[in-house]
């Protein structure tokens, strides 16, 4: 195999950002495809969405007043939905520890709900120490301990089951909710229109013993076939996280986010296959800033365009402070996989941890550990792993849910908010008249539109009407919006006055001035 660097690729190889992007002139003989410092941007579409978060959509000298603010996240007061089955009642003996847990949810095109975690199938240190005893003890990661792979449904996603497989064997018996033994870090990937029904599910895990990435597939999520080992590239030190899939609409390819290690700290990696079964090797794409900002894993799903990233972050270093060895959940973004930002860098906590971190058996659940599963169970459905008590030390384990809105993970909102916040788009070209702004007005505030340069297009003969998504269409009195931007050769730009307000994003029938916006 011949490739050919640029200079720029080179260096940015040498820097560890890895930015490598879909050329598709160039395929490996293992049969993923090459990349260049060009990105692979999206297709175009007829109705765009862009986010208040991405830096891409403003003019930057036309900005007052503003801050980004993480959206507001509602947990499920049923939280915890399950949890290790050695607290149930009767205890499950092969669910000592779900640890992380690195949850998949999945809904699928039948209406059931299937959930696929990590777990200890033994520890002797949790099977043998009662939970009373435990505070009095620090917890021993004995080396007898062994992983596996656990699974639940729900018709509902709310209550939910872990039926008898009669798969795996647990101390002489099958009635146990096993798949697999002597995996870690599973992550598992529905595709309903997979023509190869047999490979509906797929499966991408970390053999224990041989330290090794493999893959199996599946018709019905429960029975899967013998795992495939990876021909290359498995590292033999990492991938011992959650080993989360998506396919990539851009690329049409499969994506893996996995974890490596780098200056004896945990970074985020990705690696490509366009068969599910001959991978790219690892790159680096992420990395936090010391001991205190390690990313555990980083499970990713695509919205209107953009990478989302549930990020798990790690808190070591300094162990005088109350947060050391928890982990919080963290928003990333990205236009390209390779560059990812905090989506609100001021304070990027997406789901909040509970009450009590540094109180095992007295705080909440998820006081202490979160891990996410990616959107795939509905458009407002956040399924997560909380774990209450440290990440090193005694925990107990359980799956939560939280609610959040795809369209609102993060606004713009007034720095002062006794002030209105103002802003500029970049150009517009609309190729129609739908226009809608994603925001949320709050009781006696207000929202003023116009476009710069425009007569007919003040802010006073703006209308404004609220849908049923929460966003408002936007339109000037007997004005046309293709017509305004139809000889601009910068487009025209919207000038958005909001007081006491959220602001969301915008989408419609338009394509924006993206001469700066792309890499490349």
């Amino acid at each position: 195999m011949r490739i050919t660097l640029s200079r720029r690729t080179f260096l940015l190889g040498l820097s560890g950002t890895a930015a490598l992007a879909l050329n598709p002139q160039l395929t490996s003989a293992n049969g993923f495809q090459l990349y260049s410092a060009s990105e692979p941007r999206p297709p175009k579409r007829s109705n765009k969405h862009y986010f208040a978060f991405d830096t891409g959509i403003y003019a930057a000298n036309k900005m007052q007043n503003m801050r980004l603010k993480m959206g507001e996240v509602k947990k499920d007061q049923r939280n915890p939905l399950f949890i290790d089955g050695i607290n149930e009642d009767p205890p499950k003996r092969w669910e000592p520890r779900i640890d992380n847990g690195y949850p998949n949810v999945i809904l699928d095109d039948k209406g059931i709900y299937h959930c696929y975690y990590t777990l200890f199938v033994v520890d002797p240190s949790f099977t043998n120490t009662p939970r009373t005893q435990r505070a009095n003890q620090p917890y021993a990661a004995s080396r007898d301990r062994q992983v596996g792979l656990a699974y639940a449904r729900s018709t509902d996603g709310i209550h939910w089951e872990k039926p008898e497989l009669g798969i795996v064997e647990f101390e002489g018996s099958k009635a146990n909710n096993l798949l697999m033994r002597d995996v870690a870090g599973t992550g598992v990937l529905f595709e309903p229109n997979d023509p190869d029904p047999n490979k509906r599910f797929k499966l991408i895990t970390r053999k224990q013993k041989e330290r090794k990435l493999a893959v199996a597939f599946s018709a019905d999520g429960i029975h899967f076939s013998e795992l495939i080992e990876w021909k290359a590239y498995s590292p033999k030190i990492g991938a011992d996280c959650h080993n989360a899939v998506f396919k990539d609409s851009r690329t049409n390819q499969y994506i893996l986010t996995t974890r490596l290690w780098a200056s004896n700290f945990r970074v985020l990696a990705i690696s490509r296959s366009d068969d599910f079964i001959n991978w790219s090797p690892l790159h680096e794409v992420l990395r936090g800033q010391g001991y205190e900002e390690q990313v555990y894993s980083m499970p990713v799903f695509e919205h209107h365009d953009i990478y989302f990233g549930f990020a798990s972050i790690y808190k070591q270093g300094d162990n005088t402070q109350m947060d050391w060895d928890t982990v919080n959940l963290e928003l990333y973004w990205s236009t390209n996989l390779t560059e990812w930002n905090k989506a609100v860098p001021d304070h990027n906590i997406l789901i909040p941890a509970g009450a009590g971190q540094d109180k095992y058996l007295e705080g909440e659940f998820d006081s202490a550990t979160l891990f996410a599963a990616q959107m795939t169970a509905g458009d407002n459905r956040l399924y997560y792993t909380g774990g209450k008590g440290r990440h090193r030390g005694w925990r107990d384990i359980g799956l939560g849910l939280a609610y959040i809105d795809k369209n609102r993970l993060a606004g713009m909102v007034a720095r002062s908010p006794q002030k209105p916040m103002s802003f500029a788009t970049n150009g517009l070209y609309f190729h129609g008249e739908t226009l809608q702004i994603w925001a949320d007005v709050i009781q006696d505030g207000s929202l003023h539109i116009s476009i710069d340069g425009k007569t007919g297009f003040e802010a006073e003969n703006c209308q404004l009407e609220k849908l049923p998504s929460g966003a408002y269409s936007v339109s000037w009195k007997g004005q046309s919006l293709v017509q305004a931007s139809k000889n601009e050769k910068r487009g025209i730009s919207l000038s958005i006055v909001a007081t006491n307000s959220i602001f969301w994003g915008l989408s419609g029938e338009f394509e924006m001035d993206e001469s700066r916006y792309w890499r490349g």
